[in-house]
C-alpha cells in the first residue's frame, strides 16, 4: 500500500511557496507604481568662490537613486539637469552638493541639505543654487 500522506505535504509545501511568490510579486509591482522619475533643472552659481565656476552638481535622495551633471563650467552661473528615479509619489528629502573648481584645478564645495524633492504636476521641478 501507498503512503500518499508524504505528497500531501510535499504539494502543501509547493502551494505555500507558490502563494509566497505571488504575494512577493504583488508587493514589488505595487512598489513599482510608487515610485515617481522627477526631472530638475536650474542654474547653480560659484560666485561665492574667487574666480571659480561649477564643475558638478550631485543630488542624493533619502528614497531614491542619486545623480549628478557636469556643467560645461565656463560661467560662474551655469544652468544643470537632473534625473532622478525611484522617488516616492509623496516626495522625499535629499542633500544637493555642488563643486565649484577655480583656474588652478582648486575645488570648492557646499551643501544644501533637507531639500523637498516631489514630482510637479506639470514640468520639471526648478531649483536654484545660490
Amino acid at each position: 500500500m501507498r503512503n500518499f500522506g508524504s505528497k500531501r505535504k510535499t504539494l502543501g509545501a509547493v502551494a505555500a511557496v507558490a502563494s509566497l511568490t505571488l504575494a512577493a510579486s504583488a508587493v514589488t509591482i505595487g512598489t513599482a507604481h510608487a515610485a515617481v522619475k522627477v526631472t530638475i533643472t536650474g542654474s547653480v552659481s560659484c560666485a561665492r568662490f574667487a574666480d571659480s565656476v561649477p564643475q558638478t552638481v550631485k543630488i542624493t535622495p533619502k528614497k531614491g537613486v542619486a545623480d549628478s551633471d557636469e556643467t560645461p563650467g565656463e560661467d560662474q552661473v551655469e544652468s544643470y539637469t537632473i534625473k532622478l528615479t525611484g522617488i516616492p509619489k509623496n516626495g522625499t528629502s535629499a542633500t544637493i552638493k555642488v563643486v565649484c573648481v577655480d583656474d588652478e584645478d582648486d575645488t570648492s564645495t557646499y551643501k544644501f541639505k533637507n531639500v523637498k524633492i516631489k514630482k510637479p504636476t506639470t514640468g520639471p521641478l526648478r531649483i536654484n543654487l545660490r
